[in-house]
Parts: C-alpha cells; structure tokens; sequence
C-alpha cells in the first residue's frame, strides 16, 4: 500500500506535481518543459522524495554508501535538481531510474512523469514531443541540434524508426545526456523560440538561433576577418588557427542577455517584432546564474557592410544562442 504519509508531504511540498482531479479544480499537469532545466515540473517529486527518503529507505534498494551520501548531502542543503542528485557520488543514471521508480512507488510522482532519462527527467507530454520530433525531422536538421558527434547521431536515429520509446532513444550510440537535452529543446516551442521565430522572419538584419554548430561558426567566414574574441576555448583554436584573443572570464547570464536583448531591439526598431516580453523573460530564465564560453566574431564582406556575430553555450548544460547583426552603408 501507498504511504499516505508520502502523499501528504508530496501535496504540501512546493512545486510538487499537480494532481488530475477534477474535485481539485482545473488540471495543470502534463505541461511541456520550456525553460533549460532537467527537472520536468511533473516530476518534481523526485526531488521531494530523494529529501524526503530515511536512510532505512534508501539502503533498502541503493548501496549503503550511495544511502549514506545521499543523506550525508542533503543535511547541509537540500536537493533541488536532477543535476544535484547525480552530483553525489555513486548515482548515475542506472541509479536515479531506481529513485525514480521510488518515488512513483510512494506517490510522489504519477504519470504525468514519464520518468529519468540520460539524467533528464521528462513530463508525459514532453515524451510525445520528443518522440514525435525524432521521428519526423530530416537528418540534415538534426545535425543541426544535435551537440556532439551529429554526423554519426543524426543518421542512427534516421535508421531506428520509428522510436517507439524514450528508452530505445537513449540506448542510441551516441546520444548522451548532451544530444538527449537538446532533442528535448528542439521539440518543445518555448516562448523564446516564438520571438526568434519572429525576429527572423523579418529578416531586417537581425538572426537568432539556438540550434547551431558552435565550432563551425568559429571557423566560418563570411566576410573578411576584423574581430575575434572568444572566451572557455582552447587558446590553440583561437590564438593559433585564427589569430584571435581570448579573455579569462566566461560570459554570465547578464551579458547573454544584454546582447540578445539589444539585437531583439534592433529588431523591433520599426515595431514588427511584437511583444518581445514573455520571450526575453523566458531567456532569462533560461541563462539564470549560468556561465558561458563562446566568441564575438566581426567580419567585413565588403568596405560598405558588416557582419557581427556572437555565440554563447552553457558550460554545464550546453544551450545555445547565436546573435548575428548585419549592418550596410
């Protein structure tokens, strides 16, 4: 039987998952997980569990010393991310499936978790998005999202069609936690994606982009070179391929933001682009307290027209964006 403990700690957590009951009122489950996060809302209860689990608990089904890290950690601050959980010593992704099935156990997630995979944890809707994109995109455009190892992923995933399951992805060579986060971001629409949409479509010098090779735009050159800076890249890439410079500090999320911002301004500065507030707050939440490497790139196709790029990617997670300006005498 279900512990009714465990149910009621779970309704009275914050954030835990909403509940399908029409008594409760309107069903805010099974929404698609927008922001860079690995932590589905839905399956907020992994977490609330994991903080929640005795030590008599977890050494039930986990190693003594996996039980004993766990509890170790949370006594000095709580977990709050899936990225926390796996930051202990002895769980990986094997691992948090058994939590994870814990947790499902005790009622502190339902379905509308569709579960932990590659160290990501997914909410039922964000399964069909995911699966409904990798079965559908062409090859060429998956190599475009696909962080790593793209030209040998794109086409495994083409071959296994149809991906009936999260589990069949994730047991692809090649697709890692990286490429399994970025499938994720590609399938889902988020607010921000919407006002990229509508950026480029105006097409009045301004590109955004999230899905991008950041290597090949180091090296690409539309124009005569004028201005390389880069920023958490191999000094050889930089200084020695391209003569470049690099500076010692990553980008944080104001600098992120301050530059995607005045791009989306420059934009707007007909007023086209529409309201640009829900997707630059969906950014920020987005790059919140991250760090990233990347490059400013200038390049000059001509003495009458310039070309202005920068590229930006979390060093912990990987999300991406690519700001180019285009300006002309």
């Amino acid at each position: 039987m279900k512990h009714l403990l465990a149910a009621s700690l779970l309704l009275a957590a914050a954030g835990a998952c909403a509940v399908d009951d029409p008594a409760l009122g309107a069903d805010t489950s099974d929404l698609l997980t927008t922001s860079d996060t690995d932590l589905a809302v839905e399956c907020t209860g992994i977490v609330t569990y994991t903080n929640w689990a005795s030590f008599a608990e977890l050494d039930s089904y986990l190693p003594a010393s996996t039980a004993s890290a766990i509890v170790a950690r949370r006594a000095v601050t709580p977990f709050v991310d899936i990225a926390d959980i796996s930051s202990v010593a002895g769980i990986a992704q094997a691992r948090l499936a058994q939590i994870t099935g814990r947790a499902y156990t005790y009622d502190f997630i339902d379905a509308d978790c569709a579960g932990v995979y590659e160290e990501l944890a997914v909410s039922h809707d964000d399964a069909a998005a995911i699966l409904g994109y990798v079965n559908a995109t062409p090859v060429a455009v998956l190599e475009d999202v696909l962080r790593f190892d793209k030209h040998t992923v794109a086409p495994l995933i083409v071959a296994a069609r149809p991906i009936a399951t999260l589990q069949q992805l994730a047991d692809i060579y090649g697709i890692g936690p990286s490429n399994f986060r970025a499938l994720r971001d590609a399938a889902v629409t988020s607010p921000f994606d919407e006002l990229v949409s509508r950026v480029n479509t105006l097409g009045q010098d301004v590109t955004l982009t999230t899905d991008f090779d950041w290597f090949a735009t180091m090296y690409a050159q539309p124009g005569q070179p004028t201005h390389l800076e880069c920023f958490g890249i191999d000094p050889a890439f930089v200084v020695d391929d391209l003569g470049g410079t690099v500076r010692p500090a990553l980008a944080d999320d104001a600098e992120v933001y301050g530059r995607v911002a005045s791009a989306v301004a420059l934009a707007d500065r007909y007023h086209q682009v529409g309201d640009a507030t829900a997707g630059l707050a969906n950014l920020a939440a987005a790059v919140a307290g991250q760090s990233f490497f990347g490059c400013y790139l200038s390049f000059a196709p001509d003495p009458w027209s310039g070309i202005n790029r920068a590229f930006y990617v979390n060093t912990t997670t990987g999300y991406r964006v690519l700001v180019e300006t285009r300006w002309s005498e």
